[in-house]
């Protein structure tokens, strides 16, 4: 069969031996016009082009540098559109010989047939494809069909069957490079182009080590649309925000006015993300008066869909709190988020389609993996499905995406780095078991005890208060609130609360229970505040804490409460409490004689290995740690020479706040003046309680959330309520 009336085009940077047998091959079949752009190859590879004067049926178009295959194809494209007037189509193909005549062939012949956009699709469920290769093409066909409603089998073929009639618009189409046929399949969408599959054989040379894999840019093509809609989302809430806000300033005064500042100020901001939507998110050009119709029935649908799914689903798990309910509300408008995005696409935005099929005379019946991919219905069960489905891929890709990163960040060469995130997993009790999942529980166990090497530094007792921030409390007793004295202070990479108490008498170990022995569960720092009747407190020691599950009933070491040994299961951990001297005492592996010998009234123990410093004859001795010790929420107790009691409780976890290391504490301890200190349970049960010191320091408690205005200082991170736990540290009033 003859194919003059179809232009083969090749764009090709640096071919090899392959081309020739190609082109050869081409001609053989049939192809009499074959166009070949140099896409900037370096010299040495000329040698591998034809020459134009023996072969006729080839045209050579050259870049003078690489441009990329998106700009080959287009200069290709506009040579055909000049020179080449009359023509059907053309053909795109490969120049590494990965696309057979006969497929070529086939392709050509579909779109003489049908008039239609036919790709070349390889069939990757074969066992031979490389793992790369399906994997890519795989990932980014299902991102195609989740987010743009395009059922696409093999979105990095390169061999495409075109209509003339097509050949401007592709020409307008943005890219440059390989993200030009991510874009072009794109198009097939806006405008209404129809385009169908033909199965070719999937041909591999040399495990296809020539194959440009792309599944991350083709697909962050895709996800543009999702971010700019969210970026649309977000202006629209600063517009919807802002407004109320001056409304209710300069405008509305009196009865109704939050309900009308609500109304206009929504309205606004409605206007606003229509117009960022319709412009700049989905390009729409369909009548205006319709896309404001179709927003609107679409902006009550989802208000409703909101308020039902909302209410519902708290109804059904027994969700009381506000933070739950807030969870719940979350989801839901994530899940309408993609639902809303998907509609404004496919209805409220929808471009009229500039080419419809017109061929009424053609019936073609191809095999079930080549049926015609071209717009089918939307109804409203495929958006629901659609949506999930998107909403499933997006967070399967972010849980992949973190796991790879550990995973990287475990086996790479940065030990530092490796170590550090090892660490910090290890402060938490809910991620101890994170480490487990990438390195064997010995190497996690070697970081852990590497971190325990201590590296102490002693300084003379004489010079080490000098400088310290712990003024003397003694003599500035006017400036004192409560006796104590409250500092929120900011660090490079964490906050930290400091409460200096004068009289250390008042310092004692508030316990949750009776009787550990019995105890179901522990008390929060709210409870244990009322109980005790105190002014202030912070979370105490060690409790089981399996996967973070725990219940906080029962504490780990020897445990004392008020003159009382409380509780003692034997375990060997780091002391910290007072004698009755008042006299803050640490030290490694209590026991329940050691400690009865010292006189000991309130104490409670830590994880081994958490004297942060002591004393003796020969200074102040600094037990600074030789390794990394990673970054935490972290609860620590010290005591100035003059018996002033230092508490400090630091935030951690969050993108402005990463959490103090070990000897982070130890240098707060040190500018405080602490000649003894140890380190406390931290994590989740890091908490700081202080009763109205919003009112007595002037805070503004505009900028606190539920919690904190129960009296807890610092911001609690985690999604529940202040954790219960069987031992604080108590200030009486």
């Amino acid at each position: 069969m003859n194919y003059s009336n179809v232009t083969v085009i090749i764009p090709s940077l640096n071919p090899d031996e392959k081309l020739m047998p190609l082109i050869n091959e081409l001609y053989d079949n049939g192809f009499d016009d074959i166009v070949i752009v140099n896409d900037g190859s370096a010299p040495e590879y000329r040698k591998f082009f034809p020459d134009e004067g023996k072969y006729p049926f080839c045209t050579i178009l050259n870049h003078r540098r690489n441009r990329g295959k998106g700009a080959a194809l287009k200069t290709a494209f506009k040579y055909f559109r000049e020179f080449r007037e009359g023509k059907a189509g053309v053909v795109t193909i490969d120049a590494d010989g990965q696309h057979l005549t006969n497929d070529i062939a086939a392709c050509v012949r579909r779109m003489l047939d049908e008039d239609q956009v036919i790709l070349g699709c390889r069939d990757f469920s074969r066992p031979d494809v490389p793992l790369r290769s399906r994997f890519g093409n795989k990932s980014t066909s299902l991102v195609f069909r989740l987010f743009c409603g395009l059922k696409i089998s093999d979105t990095q073929t390169g061999l495409r069957a075109i209509p003339a009639r097509y050949i401007e618009e592709f020409i307008g189409i943005k890219g440059t490079r390989y993200e030009y046929e991510t874009n072009m399949l794109l198009e097939f969408k806006k405008r209404g182009i129809d385009f169908a599959e033909q199965t070719i054989d999937t041909v591999y040379i040399d495990d296809n080590k020539t194959s440009h894999f792309r599944p991350i840019r083709d697909s962050l093509r895709i996800y543009k649309l999702i971010l700019a809609f969210a970026f649309s989302s977000v202006v629209s809430m600063v517009v919807d925000e802002l407004g109320y806000f001056l409304l209710l300033l300069f405008v509305f005064k009196g009865r109704y006015d939050i309900a009308l500042a609500t109304v206009v100020a929504r309205f606004i901001s409605a206007a606003v993300n229509f117009t960022l939507n319709r412009q700049t998110v989905f390009n729409g050009k369909g009548s205006i008066i319709k896309s404001i119709l179709k927003y609107i029935v679409l902006a009550i649908c989802i208000a409703t869909g909101s308020i039902l799914c909302t209410s519902g689903l708290a109804a059904l798990f027994g969700a009381e709190s506000a933070i739950a309910k807030t969870l719940i509300k979350i989801l839901v408008d994530t899940l309408l988020f993609f639902v809303s995005f998907r509609v404004q696409q496919n209805w409220v935005f929808a471009p009229d389609k500039k080419y419809r099929r017109n061929r009424k005379d053609v019936e073609v019946a191809p095999k079930k993996e080549e049926k015609s991919k071209g717009k089918q219905k939307l109804t409203p069960k495929k958006v629901v499905l659609r949506s999930l489905a998107c909403l499933g891929t997006a967070i399967l890709y972010l849980v992949v995406s973190i796991f790879t990163l550990v995973a990287v960040v475990a086996k790479g060469p940065s030990t530092t780095i490796r170590d550090a995130l090892v660490l910090s997993a290890m402060q938490a009790s809910a991620t101890k078991w994170v480490p487990g999942l990438f390195l064997s529980k010995d190497q996690v166990q070697k970081i852990v005890d590497g971190s325990y090497v201590d590296s102490q530094l002693t300084i003379d007792m004489d010079s080490y208060g000098d400088g310290t921030l712990g003024e003397d409390l003694a003599n500035q007793e006017e400036q004192l609130i409560d006796g104590m004295k409250y500092i929120a202070a900011s660090y490079d990479n964490f906050k930290a609360y400091i409460l200096l108490v004068k009289d250390p008498s008042r310092v004692y170990v508030g316990a949750s229970s009776s009787n550990f022995a019995s105890a179901v569960e522990g008390k929060r720092i709210f409870n244990i505040a009322k109980q005790e009747n105190c002014i202030a407190a912070i979370n105490g020691g060690e409790f089981r804490d399996d996967g973070g599950q725990g219940t906080g009933a029962q504490p780990v070491g020897v445990t004392f409460s008020k003159g009382k040994c409380v509780w003692n299961d034997g375990s060997a951990r780091t002391f910290m409490g007072f004698d009755k001297n008042n006299k803050l005492v640490v030290s490694e592996g209590m026991s329940r004689a050691k400690a009865d010998e010292l006189g000991i009234r309130d104490g409670v123990c830590f994880q081994w290995g958490n004297l942060l410093i002591d004393s003796d004859e020969n200074g102040v001795n600094l037990h600074y740690k030789q390794g990394n010790t990673g970054t935490a929420q972290r609860t620590a107790i010290g005591q100035r020479a003059d018996g002033t009691v230092i508490f400090v409780v630091t935030d951690g976890r969050t993108a402005s706040s990463l959490g103090a290391t070990y000897n982070d504490i130890i240098d707060i301890m040190k500018s405080y003046g602490a000649i003894t200190a140890g380190m406390l349970d931290g994590g989740s049960s890091a908490m700081m309680y202080y009763e109205n010191y919003f009112d007595k320091y002037d805070v503004d408690k505009s900028k606190l959330d539920e919690y904190q205005l129960k009296g807890l200082t610092n911001k609690y991170k985690a999604f529940t309520p202040p954790r219960r736990i069987p031992t604080y540290f108590c200030i009486s009033r």
